[in-house]
Order: C-alpha cells, then sequence, then structure tokens
C-alpha cells in the first residue's frame, strides 16, 4: 500500500464518518443508545465505501455506466 493511498482512505473514511454521525442524529429518536446503535451500521458502510472509493474502480465504473 503506498502511503498517498493510505491517507486517501482515512481521508475519505473521515468525510463519510462526519456523514455517518450527522445522518444517525437526523434518523434517529432524540435517545443517544438509540443514536449509537443507528451509527454502528453507518460507519460500516462508510468504512466499505471508503475502501471501494480507494482501493478498487467499482465506483468510477458505476459512474461511467459499464
Amino acid at each position: 500500500m503506498e502511503l498517498a493511498t493510505g491517507y486517501q482512505f482515512l481521508r475519505t473514511f473521515g468525510i463519510l464518518a462526519i456523514l455517518a454521525v450527522v445522518l444517525s442524529g437526523i434518523l434517529s429518536p432524540p435517545d443517544p443508545i438509540t443514536q449509537l446503535l443507528y451509527l454502528g451500521p453507518f460507519l460500516l458502510g462508510a468504512l466499505l465505501l471508503a475502501a471501494l472509493r480507494t482501493y478498487t474502480d467499482i465506483l468510477e465504473a458505476i459512474e461511467l455506466g459499464r
């Protein structure tokens, strides 16, 4: 793994993790435990999307319609 690729992964995951926290706060009831329960799947999705974005060309192929 190149160092630049690792930084890209961390930057992408950081942005998606912030988005996951915001979404879990908006979509869940105002109970902190429920917000944490919503946050888990969102963070797993953010991790998966960051890995796909950084290490594969799958998302670019979807955008181009291949």
